[in-house]
């Protein structure tokens, strides 16, 4: 499915086009972050380019998704399939509310299928997360799995692996993220 969505964008220049398929569930910074490089983007353009587009749909489905379902739930079969979901968020939210933001952070960032902006924005609203701090853990998240796939599809993971003060600097930008988002969190 998204070896065709690449295709059907590719009338667009690159910067647009890897822009684009950071929006979207299916390809997200995963198929977005290569394919720039591929087309010979600049790394750090590519990454500015795919952050910034993986990061359009957010605040939509942060603001919107809570009319968007009450709207659907006036329809009886989605109405019950609604309920039951936002019932079973209610009854995990209190379990996990203590490490919801770093764990937002930490969701997001990792770049497997089935994680990513959309899914982070779709869990901070399952968990009831403020609109603004759901807003900048998914950032954080979205900035740091940009980094990821960036160095990966670089192959500066191993880089990193083989000089180890590169590879504690990255941990430390890290930890510092993560320290910082919990510490807003508690205020």
């Amino acid at each position: 499915m998204a070896e065709k969505i690449v295709e059907m964008v590719t009338f667009l220049p690159p910067e647009i086009r890897v822009f684009f398929l950071s929006m979207i569930p299916i390809t997200e910074l995963r198929v977005a972050v290569p394919l720039g490089l591929a087309l010979g983007i600049d790394p750090v353009t590519n990454y500015l380019y795919c952050v910034a587009g993986n990061l359009v749909p957010v605040l939509p489905i942060l603001l919107f998704l809570n009319p968007v379902l009450k709207f659907l739930s006036r329809f009886p079969p989605l109405g019950r399939l609604i309920g039951r979901i936002l019932k079973s968020a209610e009854e995990k939210r209190q379990k996990y509310e203590k490490f919801e933001t770093a764990a937002l952070v930490a969701f997001v960032a990792v770049p497997a299928p089935g994680t990513g902006a959309w899914t982070g924005s779709l869990l901070a609203f399952l968990s009831r997360m403020a609109v603004p701090r759901a807003f900048l853990a998914v950032s954080a998240g979205v900035l740091i799995a940009g980094l990821v796939v960036t160095l990966l599809s670089l192959g500066a993971i191993q880089l990193l692996a083989r000089n180890l003060v590169y590879g504690l600097v990255f941990l430390a930008v890290i930890l510092v993220l993560w320290f910082l988002l919990g510490r807003k969190r508690k205020q």
